[in-house]
């Protein structure tokens, strides 16, 4: 029998899996809590409106984000290079890269590939992922890009 450790990380697996590439979102939205999914991308908090905690609050909103990321970056992959296992999450340490091939809030692809930092916390009640919370440079991450400045307002 697995531990709950195991079932955890293998869950973000199949998550991350399903985002590589976009090569299955319907199976990287399931690998949340019954599709419940809440997406938390904090440097794009910004955009986030008023009195609303999560940047991607349902389903449907990280469906809607991770095929538009996909869509801009269809190479995207996350690689890991550390992972840590607490009482409540799986958090992962790595790089995420792809090349700017599509329109991504608003900004025309540039056609140039980045290769940023990432810590990703994968919360869970149980066995159940519920959330995913994204930190990476955004800065560093418009540099490689080519993109001196983001105007989102």
């Amino acid at each position: 029998m697995t531990s709950v450790r195991d079932r955890r990380w293998q869950t973000v697996l199949d998550h991350i899996r399903g985002e590589t590439h976009g090569s299955d979102l319907a199976a990287a939205l399931a690998a949340f809590d019954g599709g419940a999914a809440t997406y938390d991308v904090v440097p794009l908090a910004f955009l986030t409106p008023a009195g609303q905690e999560l940047t991607h609050p349902t389903a449907s909103d990280v469906l809607e984000h991770l095929t538009e990321l996909t869509t801009a970056f269809p190479d995207l992959e996350l690689v890991p290079e550390r992972v840590h296992h607490t009482d409540d999450a799986v958090i992962v340490e790595g790089r995420s890269v792809g090349t700017h091939r599509g329109a991504f809030l608003g900004i025309p692809p540039t056609g140039r590939r980045m290769d940023v930092r990432a810590c990703v916390v994968y919360r869970f009640d149980g066995d159940r992922l519920t959330n995913e919370t994204v930190y990476f440079d955004l800065a560093t991450q418009l540099r490689q890009l080519g993109l001196a400045t983001m105007d989102l307002a």
